[in-house]
């Protein structure tokens, strides 16, 4: 499946980032190509069985993806899963680098309420998208229990899958977050563990960035050493996000 962050014409100094354009070429390309564009709970538990099936999803929860993205999949009747940060609903981005000072807005309340009416699933980020891996079984804990527990109540749904901040996977993470209720957990995956030794519950995604051609997409969405190509260029991009989680270390 694909995982977006950003899309929005606004300019940035990252890769995490599509304009909307490129955002509709991509959907336009994937549905006259035969793919079906399903929300994570569709794949996951109906859909399973089908090689055509994707899922859209977005992480963050960025307004731009009510203001660009909702239109554009709503022109092609299509739903995603979108992943929020539950207590970032409705501010900036202060949990973010931040390069060159440039702030994005997150989804508010009514915008998120207007997506499910809608069709569209959400999934927990985290209470505030902090790296896991350097908490404590606690704090991890109240990252992914609390984050649930905010959205389910707030937004009155069912809250069944977490991605993981910044794709950083590990055992405890996945334990604490099945014990939460979780039914999957989104990650960033090596290649050798993306094909034969996830769990059912493991869940990987490739995401798309603002270098990313039509191309790209249908390797990510491939097999073999084309699909290895992204994984390996996803696994270099996914490693410069340390540098956000240094610096939100140094906070």
């Amino acid at each position: 499946m694909l995982v977006y962050h950003k899309v929005d014409n606004k300019f940035e100094l990252g890769l995490t980032r599509v304009t909307p354009s490129q955002f509709n070429r991509q959907i336009y390309h994937l549905i006259s190509h035969g793919y079906k564009l399903v929300t994570l709970t569709d794949l996951f538990f109906r859909c399973s069985d089908d090689p055509s099936a994707i899922a859209i999803t977005f992480d963050d929860g960025y307004e731009d993806i009510f203001d660009y993205a909702f239109p554009i999949l709503q022109k092609y009747n299509v739903p995603a899963t979108i992943f929020l940060i539950s207590s970032y609903i409705g501010k900036l981005n202060e949990w973010d680098a931040n390069l060159g000072w440039i702030h994005f807005k997150h989804l508010d309340k009514e915008e998120i309420s207007e997506l499910i009416q809608a069709g569209w699933e959400i999934g927990s980020h985290g209470v505030n998208h902090k790296y896991l891996k350097g908490l404590s079984k606690r704090e991890i804990e109240n990252e992914i229990g609390e984050s649930k527990k905010c959205l389910e109540n707030q937004f009155n749904t069912k809250v069944s899958f977490f991605a993981s901040p910044f794709g950083k996977i590990n055992l405890n993470i996945l334990e604490i977050a099945l014990n939460k209720g979780y039914k999957g957990v989104c990650g960033f995956y090596s290649f050798k563990r993306y094909r034969t030794t996830l769990q059912i519950f493991e869940i990987p995604r490739l995401a798309v960035y603002f270098t990313d051609s039509i191309k790209s997409i249908d390797r990510k969405l491939s097999t073999g050493l084309r699909l290895k190509i992204e994984i390996f260029k996803q696994s270099i991009t996914n490693f410069c996000s340390n540098a956000t989680i240094l610096v939100n270390s140094l906070r």
